[in-house]
């Protein structure tokens, strides 16, 4: 039978006074791991990213992700950090740099905000009269994880993982790249392993996948949100050579993967055949504008400029039959109402059905298009700009009459014909 002794008190104070010395030793090896308070700690970690941030010669790959599903897939901005100031680019838009502030700030830990408005970095943050809630976008970074060459971060809303990646070239370099493989990129792929590529919202679909992986374009190819399987390889990216057609991922373990590209047919526009110069034709051709065709690869359609500095209008490209739609769309602002282009036949104005088509005629050397309606039950033949106004039983409109904002002195565009590319 098990007894229970009572303990002397002499002992007891023994017991205590060893506890309380092993405690103490402990509380002190702690404070020796740690010999600076935490807010020292934490703003250590911030100047060090400012300063590895600021130490790359050539700038960062930004790998970011939008949307809490990551709807529109993934883009790179090119970023160039000094003390106080970043230059952003977008690696699909030539060209184009603006410099605005950022900080280290502290949140529960080091984050990274773009806290002054840059229309590159704040494009899927910025809301609009369509889109109330932007595109989920963000601009304030949480920093996971720190090295010379690579920073791991998450945005602070959607916890979409991101990445900035030294550059050893220069950006504009990256962006030529970048844009070459955007605009020479295929449909899908067969091999080992088919799929398509859905280009709009950079997502690809597996054969037999209906969820598809997000992915963003860079120098090289397309790399993934997430590691993939295909084909029994696990693979983050796939380059992509622009003459052959191919794909190609390398595994972790190795293990390597080419697949064959499919092409989008000849006899259709591809995607980069648009950009440039045309004469607009209309009042069945008696009236003519130079209009540019500018590329948007962030959405993948167009801008129509050249009818007035007032506004630009934005054509959608369809990517099946290599068309382009125009439809009505807001333009503007004038007087506290909303400025339509109002494509309008058979008595329908402002509805999205009532819209052209652009059509090419075949012939690379001397490419030009008509304007057909999408369809052909509204019989879009014209357009013009209007201001709508609120009456007591619905609304009403009225044709915009301001030089400003005219073409040819007019702002009607009647039985608009075709459009000519001009041979630069």
């Amino acid at each position: 039978m098990f007894s229970i002794h009572k303990i002397k008190a002499p002992l007891i104070g023994v017991i205590v006074l060893a506890m309380a010395t092993v405690m103490t030793s402990c509380f002190k090896q702690q404070e020796d791991f740690f010999d600076e308070p935490a807010s020292a700690r934490l703003q250590n970690t911030m100047d060090n990213v400012k300063s590895i941030l600021r130490s790359a010669e050539y700038g960062w790959e930004f790998e970011y992700y939008p949307g809490s599903e990551i709807e529109y897939g993934g883009i790179i901005y090119l970023l160039k950090f000094d003390s106080l100031t970043v230059d952003v680019a977008c690696s699909l838009i030539p060209d184009s740099v603006e410099t605005s502030y950022y900080r280290m700030t502290n949140d529960n830990g080091p984050v990274l905000t773009f806290d002054s408005f840059n229309n590159l970095i704040h494009y899927f943050s910025t809301p609009s009269s369509g889109e109330y809630e932007a595109k989920g976008g963000e601009f304030e970074f949480v920093v996971n994880k720190i090295s010379e060459d690579e920073i791991t971060l998450y945005g602070k809303k959607t916890h979409n993982t991101m990445y900035l990646r030294r550059l050893t070239a220069p950006s504009d370099d990256y962006a030529s790249q970048t844009i070459n493989i955007f605009d020479n990129f295929v449909k899908g792929f067969e091999g080992d392993a088919e799929g398509t590529f859905d280009l709009v919202n950079r997502r690809m679909y597996l054969r037999g996948d209906s969820l598809g992986v997000p992915f963003t374009f860079n120098d090289k190819g397309i790399r993934f949100y997430r590691p993939i399987s295909i084909a029994g390889v696990r693979v983050q990216a796939l380059d992509f050579d622009t003459e052959s057609l191919e794909l190609t991922g390398q595994a972790n373990d190795g293990a390597s993967l080419t697949l064959t590209g499919v092409p989008f047919p000849n006899d259709i526009m591809h995607f980069g055949d648009y950009a440039g110069r045309y004469t607009m034709r209309y009042q069945n051709g008696d009236a003519s504008a130079t209009v540019e065709f500018v590329p948007n690869r962030l959405e993948c359609n167009y801008r129509l400029r050249g009818l007035s500095p007032m506004y630009e209008l934005v054509m959608s490209f369809d990517y099946d039959t290599g068309d382009m739609i125009l439809g009505p769309q807001v333009v503007g602002q004038y007087g506290g109402t909303s400025v339509y282009f109002a494509t309008y036949g058979s008595g329908v104005w402002v509805a999205p059905e009532c819209s052209f088509t652009i059509r090419w005629n075949k012939n690379r050397f001397y490419p030009n298009f008509t304007f057909s309606p999408t369809n052909p039950r509204y019989d879009c033949t014209s357009a013009l700009l209007i201001t709508l106004y609120e009456l007591d039983e619905g609304y009403g409109a009225q044709i915009l009459d301001d030089a400003a904002w005219a073409t040819n002195g007019s702002c009607i565009f009647l039985n608009i014909v075709s459009l000519f590319k001009i041979r630069d």
